[in-house]
């Protein structure tokens, strides 16, 4: 239960986890200051929530009291006025929300090819038999709308409930009016985009036992539900399922929890597995994913041929106006925002950087600014050199902004747009440009990662990877992964029923695993070179890991701070038996300052991760003790998705 109680001269909502006759403190008795008011009175989470918070707490190394707010729908609620607006969000129940697109979820006749035929029957036969086990499904979410309409189907039927995860809450509402026109009242939505009435009343819905299926992002795997018999993570490839705030879980890990606890089936499902559960299920799970018949040709342009910076080959160009030529539509794709990454001096080399973080401002030639990509900072383009009031200040690099200019050039009379977060209007305006695409009024559509998570999706005839190797550079173990799942996700977009359609990927690297596991379109390629890397690192899945990271206003004690962490590590590795433990840095994070804040970072690596969290919790508790001066702060990451 949730109750009010005095916290020095404030008042705070404090969670009642055990009770106990006495209080004491070291052996000698507690003075106990009396509880101000009740917030729940009855119970508001059953015993085995209360024990997954406790788990979240214990292997992500957070405190419990911010672990427990995850099983509730937030602050308790606070008196009203008489005046009530009504939230055009809320789901009145029995009510299927109006949403953009429903294509995803729709029901459909229920058709599986030979592939997941014998994984729908194991799946059903796995609820049947109340038989906790773990299944992946190697599919894309359309290509498995009818099986998990029959295991949620199933599950309720056995009277017990069903919960179903997606990555972002735009895939939620794109897909909420399938589900709740299937389950109607029985289906609640629930996700942290909810305004805070309507969040509150869904997880007064779900507690109380009037909803039965739940879809949501990472957060509804708290949700209250009772008799969990099914756990469904879609796409469970996406990196949104990790909390960047504390205490970052991640979803997949807490969801098998959950289900082992429960005695639930699991269903994992990605027409593009991660790396961990390739490794878990084994690489002969990628055989079933054959290539389509009819699937668009990949086209690889060696870059190294053309004049360094080209933005479009002449391949691509050719490409481009065959499909214009035909009045059909095209895709090009490039993950960075803007006209260049940075704005660089052509006398001393530096670049124009944000005095917030220290990094490249992102040059928009198009709005005349500077804007940054970690703080959202805005400013205006300098005529000189802030370092050495040199003149020749000139873009270094090229962002979606330079790629239209350079479209724009070559075929004048096309209907070009480009999708982008940071536009006036945001995602009403990206929503405005996707129904112009869809309705054929544009003719060549120009896109950052927005292209695959938003909807209406953008089906082309033509498939352009402009720069896909500035992913695969980035300093980071996940790098090839994360580019590999992107760009995957982006050639889909290709239209498969047509015959003319086709992917040009322009590449420096043409050698690379991931880039031949893309044109040749084999999966093996790619899953077998990167587990090999990784196992030759120690890097997950093949060990464990925790990012650490100091940060502070002042730059020398964040320095010391974070060196003294790196000591402290190294003499609790040196006493464990054996000493499998090792530290990686410390090193100035990167970026290196963000919103005022300079930050170093340091890893703990090794293959037991018990062991990893008993030194680091140690050693953090000897850092506490000095103090916090300086704003220092310690930042822990059990199993990062990123070392960025």
């Amino acid at each position: 239960m949730r109750v009010r109680v005095p916290f020095g001269r404030s008042t705070l909502t404090g969670y009642i986890v055990a009770v106990t006759p006495h209080a004491d403190v070291g052996g000698k008795p507690a003075r106990i200051r009396e509880v101000l008011a009740r917030v729940d009175e009855t119970p508001s989470i059953p015993p085995d929530l209360l024990a997954l918070a406790q788990w979240v707490s214990e292997r992500y190394l957070a405190p419990l009291g911010q672990c427990l707010r995850l099983a509730f729908h937030g602050a308790p609620e606070k008196p009203r006025s008489t005046t009530r607006t009504k939230q055009p969000d809320a789901i009145p129940s029995g009510a299927a929300a109006p949403v953009s697109d429903q294509s995803t979820y729709n029901v459909q006749p229920l058709t599986f090819n030979d592939m997941l035929a014998p994984l729908h029957t194991k799946v059903l036969a796995a609820l049947a038999h109340h038989r906790q086990e773990r299944i992946f499904l190697p599919a894309a979410t359309h290509e498995l709308v009818g099986l998990y309409s029959n295991a949620v189907e199933a599950t309720l039927e056995q009277g017990r409930t069903a919960l179903v995860l997606l990555p972002e809450v735009a895939r939620v509402e794109a897909s909420q009016g399938g589900f709740l026109s299937r389950w109607g009242h029985r289906c609640q939505v629930y996700h942290g985009g909810l305004p805070p009435g309507t969040r509150r009343k869904a997880w007064a819905r779900i507690q109380q036992g009037e909803a039965s299926v739940v879809v949501g992002t990472r957060s509804a795997v708290f949700a209250p539900l009772a008799r969990l018999g099914l756990l469904i993570v879609d796409q469970e490839d996406h990196p949104a399922y990790k909390a960047e705030n504390v205490p970052r879980y991640d979803a997949r890990a807490v969801a098998d929890e959950r289900a082992g606890r429960a005695g639930a089936v699991l269903v994992l499902a990605s027409a593009h597995p991660s790396l961990a559960t390739v490794h878990a299920v084994g690489t002969e799970v990628l055989l079933l994913r054959a290539t389509p018949d009819g699937a668009p040709p990949v086209t690889v342009v060696d870059l190294r041929d053309a004049p360094f910076g080209t933005i479009l080959s002449p391949p691509l160009t050719e490409a481009i106006a065959a499909c214009l030529a035909a009045g059909k539509k095209a895709l090009l794709f490039l993950n960075r925002k803007g006209y260049s990454p940075v704005l660089q001096c052509r006398d001393c080399g530096q670049a124009v950087k944000c005095p917030a973080c220290a990094v490249g401002w992102v040059y928009h030639k198009h709005d005349g600014l500077l804007r940054c990509g970690h703080c959202g900072r805005t400013g205006q383009v300098p005529e000189n050199c802030p370092s050495c009031l040199g003149a020749r200040l000139l873009p270094s690099g090229f962002g979606t902004e330079a790629v239209e200019e350079a479209v724009r050039v070559q075929f004048p009379k096309a209907r070009v747009a480009r999708l982008e977060r940071d536009r006036p209007g945001g995602d009403r305006a990206n929503l405005a440009i996707l129904t112009l695409l869809q309705a054929g009024e544009l003719n060549i559509l120009i896109g950052t990662q927005l292209v695959v998570t938003r909807s209406p999706r953008p089906v082309v005839s033509l498939v352009g990877l402009v720069h896909p190797d500035a992913a695969l550079n980035l300093p980071d173990f996940r790098a090839a992964e994360r580019a590999y799942h992107t760009l995957r996700e982006v050639m889909a977009l290709a239209d498969h029923k047509d015959s003319t359609a086709r992917i040009v990927m322009q590449t420096y690297v043409p050698q690379h695993h991931v880039i031949r596991a893309l044109a040749e379109r084999d999966p093996r390629l790619f899953y077998d070179n990167e587990l090999v890397a990784r196992k030759a690192l120690g890097y997950p899945p093949f060990g464990q890991l925790i990012g650490l990271r100091v940060s502070g206003t002042k730059e020398e004690r964040v320095e010391t701070a974070a060196t003294k962490w790196a000591t402290l590590l190294r003499a609790e590795s040196a006493r464990a038996r054996p000493a499998n433990v090792e530290i990686l840095g410390p090193i100035p994070a990167a970026p290196f300052r963000v919103r005022g804040r300079v930050r170093w970072q340091l890893a703990v690596k090794g293959a037991e991760g018990t062991a990893l969290r008993q030194a680091v919790q140690a050693t953090l508790a000897e850092l506490e003790k000095a103090g916090r001066a300086g704003g220092l702060r310690y930042d822990i990451d059990v199993d990062p998705q990123s070392l960025l």
